[in-house]
């Protein structure tokens, strides 16, 4: 942790600020490793003082180390004036303006009148972006419970049984391998509503020959990994083999090119024209994929638009789909390391269609 610290701090200097305030919590767990629920964590550009309340004071003991630990009350914004590092004249003091409410801001600049608030923007973003050995090993482990969920899940499949049975199954699955409580609803979507790309579970019975689309992943201390799965309970007729075969074209063209130095945009593009040339770019709506980590959706944001460069270290999603309103729809997604010749694909559940 310090050494992510110790980067951070370096930063600060080249935006020439006196100290950062984090208080989104994957961000605060990043930085220190605390996993509760109320932290904030202050960076100076000399240290680091972490706060939280008595309801945490063991576990921090366990969990944030070579850090200054501070116990306040609840409201911990309230106790940032005591900071003596925070009574000084006009001191520039950075926030991350995307993870703090006008409501909150107010109170600070009340709070810490010599306090310069300034507003920062991916600070830590540049930071999280790349995984070092022991962030792989963790979505590595969040991966395999995920793998193993989704092959065990397969026999539960039939008709009849209720997209909320099948998920309430494959969440309690991944609690029982190790996973802490996903960070998204598991999506179970069948038949025509397989064609919603974000289709959470229903009270919905799945019915033979139809498309069964699974979007789940398990958090393992705090990081996640993500996999989509569309398989067909029975025999898949023509049209679903067509579009599911352009699917999995798609995703295997991305994924052989995929590499460090190559645009977001251009790997986006890759698979969007094996769909287009197939005649169904218009029901591929979404980016190609994303980055995970301590976030389900991080950068880069693997879209038509993004112009990042990929770069070693980084974990992204791969994850094209077709949605074809009141028919269906087909989403294959991996989790895939960007290495420093191409890439490597992390998940390792079956990719060609599953007929049941």
């Amino acid at each position: 942790m310090m050494n992510r610290i110790k980067r951070l701090q370096r930063i600060l200097v080249k935006e020439n600020l006196d100290l950062l305030l984090i208080s989104f919590l994957p961000h605060v767990r990043y930085l220190s490793g605390y996993s509760g629920t109320n932290g904030l964590i202050l960076i100076f550009c000399d240290g680091a003082a972490f706060l939280t309340d008595f309801r945490y004071q063991q576990q921090v003991k366990e969990q944030v180390k070579n850090v200054r630990v501070m116990i306040a009350e609840r409201d911990l914004f309230s106790s940032l004036s005591n900071l003596p590092q925070l009574k000084g004249k006009r001191i520039k003091m950075g926030f991350e303006a995307e993870h703090l409410n006008c409501k909150t801001y107010q109170r600070l600049e009340k709070l810490l009148p010599n306090c310069l608030l300034v507003p920062t923007e991916n600070l830590i973003g540049t930071l999280i972006v790349k995984k070092d050995r022991s962030e792989l090993e963790k979505i590595k482990k969040a991966i395999e419970i995920t793998d193993q969920v989704f092959s065990e899940i397969l026999d539960f499949i039939k008709p009849g049984i209720k997209e909320l049975d099948l998920s309430a199954e494959m969440e309690y699955r991944m609690k029982r391998y190790g996973s802490s409580t996903p960070y998204f609803e598991t999506i179970v979507a069948s038949g025509k509503r397989s064609a919603q790309p974000h289709g959470v579970a229903s009270s919905k019975k799945i019915q033979k020959n139809e498309f069964v689309t699974f979007d789940f992943g398990a958090v393992f201390d705090g990081y996640t990994a993500d996999l989509t799965r569309t398989v067909v309970v029975g025999k898949a007729n023509r049209k679903q083999k067509k579009v599911y075969n352009i699917v999995l074209k798609a995703q295997r063209r991305a994924i052989s090119r995929a590499k460090p130095q190559m645009k977001a945009c251009d790997l986006d593009r890759t698979a969007r024209e094996v769909i287009k040339t197939a005649g169904y770019d218009k029901y591929f709506g979404h980016g190609l994929g994303h980055g995970i980590g301590v976030l389900i959706h991080d950068n880069p944001a693997v879209n038509p638009t993004n112009q990042q460069l990929l770069e070693p270290g980084m974990v992204i999603t791969i994850e094209p789909g077709i949605y074809i309103p009141n028919w269906g729809g087909v989403r294959i997604e991996d989790d895939v390391l960007i290495t420093q010749r191409g890439c490597e694909v992390l998940t390792t559940a079956e990719r060609e269609l599953i007929e049941l």
